[in-house]
Formats: structure tokens, C-alpha cells, sequence
């Protein structure tokens, strides 16, 4: 072989796959990866008025009338902070609840909202009928919206529950 037709073959064994690689990204032919169960939330939005404690918090908002989805919701909330084992005193369960509704069975700890901050979580993509999860300095990261079905709500809280323990592991916070 001669010095041309080498480095004509090297040069197409080092170009080739840059441009296979451009052309798998451009036709869409490369499904990326996805690691997190639920719906990160980008950009993450600023929850201010909601108490600050240093912990990994899992909110919901109580709605008017709880049905089957929101006893669901309650339920997975309660297990959650059981579930994640020794990291317990790292995340706390919120129900957000508006200042005229109020319930004496609440098991985990709850917050009233004014009018305003309800119309906020109103707004969100699946305002009142999800889960959230917000960070140590008050930032909405995931959402987890409440499923119909018990074995879809089932997959939903370990979804949720594995996604906390990977936030939590990758956190610096202590």
C-alpha cells in the first residue's frame, strides 16, 4: 500500500465515527437514558414560604375532598419516612393544607397555606394531585403525580422512594 491510501484509511477510521455519531444524534436514533423514576421539575421552582429545616422534605397538598388517590398520597408519605431506614432524620413528610381546612388524623407533620400559596401549587403541572419532593434549601425538584390503580400506586412509592435515597446519597448535605 501506498502513503496515500494509509493515511487516506486512518483518516476515514478516526472521521467515520464522528460523523455516524452526528448522524445518530441529528435522525433521533439514540434514546438517552433515564434514571430517575419521577418528573424533575427544570427550572426548579423556589418554594420560600414553605419552613425551612435543612432536611429532604416530600410535599403534598391536601385537596378538598380526600378520595382513594389521596389516601394513597398520605399512605405513601407515611412509609417513605419508615422506609428510608437510618437517613430518617434527613427528610420529613409536609401535607400542605388551606388555612380553612384542618384534620385531626394526620400522622406526619402539616402546614397551612394561605390563599396565594395555594393558587402557586395550583399552578404547578400537576398541582394538587402529587407528590413533591423539595430539597434542603426549599428548591421543587420532582414531582410524582398520584396514579389511579393500586399496583400503579405501589410502583409509583418505590420509584419515589428509590429517587429519594439516590438525591439524598448524592447530597453533600448531612
Amino acid at each position: 500500500m501506498t502513503r496515500k491510501k494509509i493515511l487516506i484509511l486512518v483518516g476515514t477510521l478516526f472521521i467515520l465515527p464522528v460523523v455516524l455519531a452526528q448522524l445518530v444524534l441529528e435522525f433521533g436514533w439514540y434514546n438517552k437514558g433515564v434514571l430517575n423514576n419521577g418528573i424533575l421539575l427544570y427550572p426548579s421552582e423556589k418554594v420560600g414560604w414553605l419552613q425551612q429545616s435543612g432536611q429532604w422534605r416530600l410535599v403534598y397538598t391536601l385537596p378538598s375532598f380526600c378520595d382513594a388517590q389521596c389516601e394513597s398520597a398520605l399512605f405513601q408519605l407515611t412509609q417513605s419516612l419508615i422506609a428510608v431506614g437510618t437517613e430518617r432524620d434527613r427528610v420529613s413528610s409536609i401535607v400542605l393544607m388551606p388555612t380553612e381546612q384542618s384534620i385531626d388524623d394526620i400522622k406526619i407533620g402539616y402546614q397551612n397555606i394561605s390563599s396565594l400559596q395555594h393558587a402557586f401549587l395550583s399552578a404547578l403541572p400537576y398541582s394538587e394531585n402529587a407528590i413533591y419532593i423539595v430539597d434542603p434549601f426549599n428548591n421543587l425538584i420532582m414531582a410524582y403525580p398520584v396514579p389511579q390503580g393500586k399496583v400503579a400506586q405501589i410502583t409509583q412509592g418505590k420509584g419515589l422512594l428509590s429517587d429519594l435515597r439516590v438525591l439524598m446519597k448524592l447530597s453533600k448535605l448531612r
